[in-house]
């Protein structure tokens, strides 16, 4: 049985793929699918021999991308390395709108800074994950904005009423008594509108966009034109393990712009049966290929969540900081092995009480009850000769102490 997962993907990781036989291609496609919108479309054009337009639309609204961002991306990056054009939209028109797949009311609107700020902010965190000097970068409002409205209602003529009233999310929302905007009716037909403009082939997104795609589709067949394969991914679960997606709002994710150590880090929090989902989403595995990776995870899921984590890093900031961050985790968090250099410098008026002094070090990322919690669980030790654990909130702080929270926050009190 393999045990070296992280090597095998990452050195398919920098191969070209246009030499890949279409059924191998397709083959390192399906993996990561959770549903494609049709099996025969896109056999037809991988197949086909042609250069292919594959489109993802992200809207611009919010200034981080996480790893559940980067599922549908690690596909588009498939398609690019195989020789295929690479669309990625970034929805400035539509982020207007808001997406109102899933939502429980209407979303807050942004504004055009916001807008213009998370822009420059995305372009920045997917470079590591797709080669930006080949790809098609748009934003939606170059044709949206300036689309005549008469224009507008032939586009979207062809879509019914009944079809865009069939969505779930809407019904919900009605039954509840929360409003439903004709903007937001509108948003899945102006997403359609992006795949006639780009003639998009191949559309790639989550599924909880399928809806979207499927109204999208739909735009374009009523233009004359064939309708868009849709690859549709799986929401991936979020690092807590509790079912629910990875998200800023429940602050269970993993951002693209975050540090090494902190992306490998959070990786080895992630419950056990996560890793080959994790595993599946951003390596490039063979579907004859999974049942021996689960293997592998079950037999040594340590080893196989730290291979994970290089996985993670080296995609963001390369091989060479994929190994040295495992070698930094194992010698802090396996040997016990620390530094000085190791903690994040915290500045405070010294001696002070423990309480006072996490809440000043972690009061952005954890309630005073958690803190309270977590010194009542004996979590937090001083380290120096061995491990002192710290069980009383009243004990105190001194100048140069390293104290340790958890299995990965390591915090250096200075004098201020």
């Amino acid at each position: 049985m393999r045990a070296d997962w992280f090597s095998l993907f990452w050195e398919r990781a920098e191969k070209p793929l246009g030499k890949l036989s279409a059924d191998d291609f397709l083959a390192l496609l399906r993996p990561k699918c959770k549903q494609i919108v049709t099996r025969e479309d896109l056999e037809r054009h991988v197949r086909s021999g042609k250069k292919l337009r594959v489109k993802l639309g992200v809207d611009a609204t919010g200034a981080e991308i996480h790893l559940g961002h980067a599922v549908p991306l690690m596909l588009l990056r498939l398609f690019q390395r195989r020789g295929d054009d690479a669309h990625f939209v970034i929805g400035d028109f539509t982020g207007k709108i808001g997406d109102p797949s899933g939502q429980t009311g209407k979303r807050r609107e942004i504004s055009n800074k916001e807008i213009a700020a998370n822009i420059k902010s995305y372009t920045k965190q997917i470079a590591p994950i797709l080669d930006l000097k080949k790809a098609h970068v748009h934003k939606n409002s170059k044709w949206l904005s300036k689309m005549p409205l008469a224009h507008f209602f032939e586009m979207i003529g062809a879509i019914s009423f009944g079809e865009v009233a069939q969505r779930e999310d809407f019904r919900e929302r009605l039954k509840a008594g929360s409003p439903v905007s004709l903007r937001e009716v509108n948003y899945a037909s102006l997403m359609g509108i992006d795949s006639v403009e780009l003639k998009s082939d191949i559309e790639v997104g989550a599924v909880d966009q399928l809806l979207n795609f499927m109204q999208a589709r739909s735009v374009m067949e009523a233009r004359g034109m064939h309708p868009e394969a849709v690859l549709v991914t799986p929401l991936i679960e979020g690092t807590a393990g509790d079912g629910r997606k990875m998200s800023k709002s429940f602050g269970n994710y993993i951002a693209l712009s975050d540090t090494s150590e902190n992306q490998f880090g959070l990786i080895m929090s992630i419950p056990d049966g996560l890793i080959k989902s994790y595993f599946v989403s951003y390596g490039d595995i063979y579907e004859k290929e999974t049942t021996e990776l689960e293997e592998f995870i079950q037999l040594q899921p340590l080893e196989a969540k730290k291979q994970l984590g290089m996985l993670v890093v080296a995609l963001l900031h390369g091989e060479t900081a994929a190994h040295r961050t495992r070698e930094d985790f194992e010698r802090k968090f396996s040997k016990k092995e620390y530094s000085a250099k190791d903690a994040i410098e915290i500045k405070i008026n010294l001696p002070a009480p423990l309480f006072d002094a996490l809440v000043r070090a972690m009061g952005d990322g954890e309630s005073r009850s958690q803190i309270r919690r977590l010194i009542a669980e004996r979590a937090v030790r001083r380290l120096g000769h061995g491990e002192e654990i710290l069980e009383d909130a009243t004990a105190i702080v001194r100048d140069g102490d390293i104290v340790k929270v958890g299995k990965l926050q390591l915090f250096r009190f200075l004098q201020k």
